[in-house]
């Protein structure tokens, strides 16, 4: 059974100012790159009118859901397989980092600074998680896996001047 990667791109950004989901087209390019490594790509797009947005198969928030946590948990009732999550934010994640993730067992990656990377866990397959409205309480029990190695790789953007940095520096 391929693995089964649950791309997060359904919320609003009011720090960006833009919908970070269709920067770049990162959720079009992960998709197909996660595609040709034979993996099961599913976007969570948020709401249906997003759904055209993306070249994949669609997964939209349940009605009482008000966090990433909430969203989250409720995938993961409905989907009795290992899942590994992609953030649709990470615009630096390139062919080298998405191995590495895709390789990680499950757990959490920590990235060079110690900070848990919640939006790339792996979630065993049968997890039992508990009910939270957020992805640290969420995660909690699972195990931590050291990506320190991929430094600025796993950096999630959330400002227009992370954007304006990254742009320069690929001129």
């Amino acid at each position: 059974m391929p693995l089964l990667c649950l791309i997060l791109a359904g919320g609003k950004s009011t720090r960006m100012g833009e919908d970070k989901a269709l920067l770049f087209d990162s959720v079009n390019a992960l998709t197909a790159i996660l595609a040709s490594r034979d993996c099961r790509v599913i976007v969570a797009c948020g709401g249906k009118e997003r759904a055209a947005l993306f070249h994949a198969e669609c997964w939209f928030d349940p009605d009482d859901s008000t966090t990433l946590g909430e969203v989250v948990h409720a995938f993961v009732q409905q989907h009795d397989e290992e899942i590994q999550l992609f953030p649709c934010d990470m615009y630096n994640l390139n062919n080298e980092a998405i191995e590495v993730i895709l390789a990680q067992p499950p757990g959490v990656p920590v990235d060079m600074n110690g900070q848990d990377q919640y939006t790339l866990t792996r979630i065993p397959q049968g997890c039992d998680l508990p009910i939270s409205k957020s992805l640290k309480h969420l995660f909690s029990q699972l195990d931590r896996n050291q990506m320190g190695s991929l430094g600025g790789r796993l950096e999630n953007f959330n400002s227009p001047n992370q954007i304006e940095h990254r742009n320069k520096s690929n001129q």
